[in-house]
């Protein structure tokens, strides 16, 4: 064995390889540009070991080089695919034998004790690696996307068809070299593409479900909101709701129940359009349609009796696609409109309390329910509980005195929507603190737990005072909400904000908000920003403070916004710090403000402190920096403690 020449590598195969890999590269950072949430980097990385991989071979041109190498390429191959599809167990079986064929590879070109055959044993194992993958495909067909699913076949029959020739030509071959390499090269850009059109596809269709979730929660927003305009009238207000609940899931009829605490029982509130009873009517009950309409529109359950008192007690929804022969549903009569094709019943939650129930019906003869508009319903019912209770502390408050300020109503929708009380964590620790400088806050905070060992950290502040910026305020918490425990990064949920808020808010109530996900094992954090003030960070190790700034513009300007994020990481004993620009902002007697460097200052002070403590020394030192002077805008603090 002896390495070649310069002039003889130049005469061989390597620099045709080496320029189709360079070709396709530029081709593939093309499309990668593309990919925001990294789905095609593993096929960059596969190019580089395909070039590294005729490099050797072009200086070393033994068969082992070529042999070990595909059996980690045909690894990653299946890796790729598998992945993607749910086969973890293939993707380690396949790892594990490729790697023992590499050991065995390696032993015997060292000490050579496999027999010299006309075709290696271990060059079976990459036919192998494709002809498993194929089969996987194929068992996986029926339940899996059908793009993706091409594109691992094609894959997988592209390095079948290079394994044969491999295998039956012998890694010296130069139709191998020539043709058989350079044509497989073309299966990563491929995936790719598939990859990426999969993955735009489905973004796409998730955007416009969210944009319809979006302005189903619009359409009860105006509904309730008119009828406090207006009447002020819970029934009215409940009719609105059951007429958008009705024509958002294409029903016949539709009812809303509420529970009355005080007495055990949930009754009808609200009737809308066509709704046959699905519960045993009484006996001595004319069985005509306006006598049971009118019984139906009165009737009230205790709790746990009927499927609405069932479902009010428990909590769990109920869901009938077909109503004949289902034990739940009772017959009162062979009449059309005693009749019920199928049902679908949400309750009402309200942090965890159930207030009532949601029910919506469609006729014998139409399509049935499906699970879609099951999680629609779902969606509508929980946005339409914070409605109904919104209502009632508005109505609460107008009882309590009618000369009461707007603002005043406002701050009873703040209070609900910010949470009372911060979670704890084993590796993290919260402290936060809201001061409204007159009557209610437009600053809004949130702490979202969206898994076991991720949390979400939003900080706000909405233009303007009173019950519209707090309205504003309501409908940025709850699209967070919606799109909050979904698999998307935090620009991307600020895309769907302000798709959902802008053009339904007036120019000038837009927001600032800032989103910090924190992953609580790893202390790795992605943060985006719409406007808001830049992140502080005291890093414990080098005792210092750090200032995270992303410059974009405020939630609710344009609709076509983008956002963008960066990826941080905090060790144990590193302090965040997110905060509204009422703090900064905040002027003394002699008209200084109190600025970013003192507050900066301030959390560096309180490096050994706990998170809680360290919101109350900014609070502290923000009043003895303002003394009696007044401020003019509100101040939110939100602190985050690694504990690792």
């Amino acid at each position: 064995m002896s390495i070649p020449s310069i002039e003889q590598i130049l005469g061989s195969p390597l620099p045709v390889k080496l320029i189709v890999l360079l070709g396709m590269s530029a081709v593939f950072l093309y499309v990668r540009k593309r990919d925001a949430e990294g789905l095609t980097s593993g096929f960059f990385y596969l190019f580089a070991l395909q070039a590294v991989r005729d490099t050797a071979y072009a200086f070393l041109p033994i068969p082992q080089v070529y042999l070990i190498s595909d059996l980690f390429i045909f690894a990653a191959l299946v890796y790729l695919i598998a992945s993607t599809l749910g086969g973890r167990a293939l993707v380690v079986g396949v790892s594990a034998l490729n790697l023992a064929a590499v050991l065995l590879a390696l032993a015997d070109y060292a000490l050579p004790f496999l027999p010299a055959l006309p075709i290696s044993p271990l060059g079976l194992v990459p036919a192998l690696d494709s002809a498993v993958l194929a089969v996987f495909l194929a068992v996986r067909g029926r339940s899996q996307d059908r793009t993706l699913l091409n594109a691992g076949t094609l894959a997988a029959a592209l390095g079948a068809a290079y394994a044969a020739v491999a295998l039956f030509l012998g890694y010296g071959s130069d139709f191998l070299h020539e043709v058989a390499v350079p044509l497989f090269y073309f299966w990563p850009l491929g995936i790719a593409f598939y990859q990426l059109e999969t993955h735009e596809g489905q973004l796409v269709r998730a955007l416009e479900y969210y944009e319809g979730e979006v302005d189903s929660i619009y359409r009860l927003s105006i509904e309730s909101g008119a009828a406090m305009r207006k009447t002020f009238s819970i029934s009215d207000m409940l009719d609105g709701l059951t007429r958008v609940i009705v024509s958002e899931t294409e029903a016949d009829g539709g009812a809303v129940l509420l529970v009355d605490e005080f007495e055990d029982v949930v009754g009808f509130r609200s009737v809308q359009g066509r709704f046959p009873p699905p519960f045993k009517l009484p006996e001595d009950l004319p069985r005509k349609p306006e006598r049971v309409e009118a019984f139906v529109r009165h009737a009230q359950f205790k709790l746990g009796e009927t499927l609405f008192g069932e479902a009010a007690k428990t909590g769990k929804p109920l869901f009938v696609p077909l109503a004949d022969g289902d034990e739940r549903i009772q017959s009162n009569g062979p009449e059309d409109f005693l009749r019920v094709g199928s049902l679908m019943a949400v309750p009402l939650l309200v942090e965890d309390t159930v207030i009532g129930v949601v029910a919506v019906e469609r006729l014998p003869g139409r399509e049935p329910f499906s699970e879609g508009r099951f999680d629609h319903l779902k969606t509508l019912a929980n946005f339409g509980a914070l409605q109904i209770s919104n209502f009632f502390s508005f109505q609460e408050a107008r009882e309590r005195s009618e000369r009461e300020r707007a603002s005043n109503i406002a701050a009873e929708i703040q209070g609900l929507i910010v949470p009372k009380k911060l979670p704890e964590f084993p590796t993290a620790a919260l402290g936060a603190f809201t001061a409204p400088a007159i009557g209610v806050s437009g600053d809004y905070f949130d702490v979202i737990q969206t898994r076991k060992d991720r949390v979400l950290l939003a900080v706000g502040d909405v233009a303007g005072k009173g019950v519209a910026a707090a309205l504003v305020m309501v409908m940025v918490r709850s699209v967070l909400h919606l799109v909050a425990n979904t698999d998307k990064d935090v620009a991307t949920m600020l895309s769907w904000i302000n798709r959902g808020i802008t053009g339904k808010i007036e120019m000038d109530h837009y927001a600032t908000l800032g989103l910090v996900d924190v992953n609580l094992a790893t202390g790795e954090i992605e943060y985006a920003n719409a406007g808001h003030q830049p992140l502080l960070i005291f890093r414990a190790e080098e005792d210092g403070i750090e200032s995270v700034e992303l410059k974009s513009i405020p939630i609710g300007v344009e609709r076509g916004t983008g956002f963008v994020k960066r990826t941080l990481s905090l060790k144990s004993g590193d302090m965040l710090l997110m905060y509204t620009d009422g703090v900064v902002e905040s002027m003394n007697a002699q008209g200084r403000q109190f600025g970013r460097k003192n507050l900066g200052t301030s959390l560096l002070r309180s490096r050994e402190l706990s998170a809680r403590e360290a919101a109350l020394r900014i609070r502290a030192d923000l009043a003895n920096f303002a003394g009696e002077a007044r401020q003019h805008d509100d101040q939110t603090v939100l602190v985050l403690k690694m504990k690792l």
